[in-house]
């Protein structure tokens, strides 16, 4: 259940101004009985204030709110990073929240910022929200990373289909056919789809698709070795982001199959962990500060201007060619 300032008011036997007081630290106006009160009750009800709106009650109201869906992967972190230095050197605040790829946190997040006039908006949508997102303003919001199946929005996305092309024509190079693509949900992350699609047009006309798609590490354990006994087995992987290179290395441990020698394998996104493995993993290295940074810029200059199409602007990618391509 929600509570509010008043629900603990209510229960307190105190004024709502005495518990917005309390939450915003400033209680040397009121008595060490009543602050025990208050504190008692707000963790009976587990409350938890609104942060944008406590800020704003302080008049330090962030000027721009950034929806990350996995704070998880480190290409976030460095994207926020991005957004963070493009709105300090504007003399702009930033607010970031994580939605955890909740389509629910995500709204709700959304509805939380604009409740507190944080109306300017970069978000990394989970996915499967478009209708919602389409009533915001085209002119204050911005979209990082995942694009939309639609352009509703100025977006700041990675060269996702060519930079696979040219990784899956690598791999073809290095003669590491036929060649699987293995990745986590395909249906609601746009940017896994579409190196997908990438994957597909590349293999066209070469080889059968070997697409193995999962939810679960233990779901794709038993996908991949199906996969890897069969007449179809791959001498090339290629993984849609570091989370499921991390799901595959597990499989080729656990299964005795090794890397750079019995399967190339390249991975779309490089942490920084990639190049200390032996053999060292190929990789696709996005410019994720880049990204961020252009994605605040554009949002401060005004996004997109009424009557204007929206712009989807592509920063490019780097194929890191490391040990776990060369077959020995």
């Amino acid at each position: 259940m929600h509570y509010t300032i008043r629900d603990i008011a209510r229960r307190a036997g105190v004024s709502k101004s005495t518990v917005s007081r309390y939450i915003r630290g400033e209680r040397d106006k009121i008595s060490p009985s009543t602050q025990q009160i208050v504190s008692k009750v707000i963790q009976e009800l587990d409350y938890r204030p609104n942060q944008v709106a406590v800020g704003l009650a302080r008049g330090q109201m962030p000027t721009v709110g950034v929806v990350v869906s996995d704070i998880s992967n480190p290409f976030s972190s460095v994207f926020m990073k991005g957004i963070f230095d493009a709105c300090a050197e504007r003399g702009q605040s930033t607010a970031f929240a994580i939605s955890d790829g909740s389509i629910k946190r995500e709204r709700d997040i959304i509805k939380n910022f604009r409740s507190s006039s944080v109306d300017r908006l970069i978000i990394q949508t989970c996915g499967d929200n478009e209708k919602f997102l389409s009533n915001l303003d085209p002119q204050k919001t911005v979209i990082i990373d995942r694009p939309l199946k639609k352009d509703l929005f100025s977006t700041v996305t990675s060269d996702n289909y060519d930079s696979t092309l040219n990784a899956i024509r690598y791999l073809q190079h290095q003669q590491c056919t036929p060649i699987a693509f293995v990745t986590l949900d395909l249906k609601s992350v746009t940017t896994r789809s579409i190196r997908c699609d990438a994957y597909l047009d590349a293999v066209k006309d070469q080889q059968e698709p070997l697409v193995v798609s999962f939810d679960t590490a233990d779901e794709a354990d038993g996908k991949l070795l199906s996969l890897f006994v069969s007449s179809k087995r791959p001498k090339g992987v290629f993984t849609s982001n570091g989370e499921a290179l991390k799901i595959f290395l597990k499989f080729a441990r656990k299964h005795h199959i090794a890397i750079g020698r019995d399967v190339g394998v390249i991975s779309f996104e490089d942490w920084d962990w990639m190049e200390f493995l032996n053999p060292a993993i190929t990789a696709v290295r996005q410019d994720s500060y880049k990204m961020g940074y252009v994605s605040a810029k554009t949002l401060l200059e005004g996004a997109t201007q009424a009557g204007q199409k929206p712009e989807t602007q592509i920063i490019q990618s780097k194929l890191v060619i490391r040990d776990s391509t060369a077959l020995r």
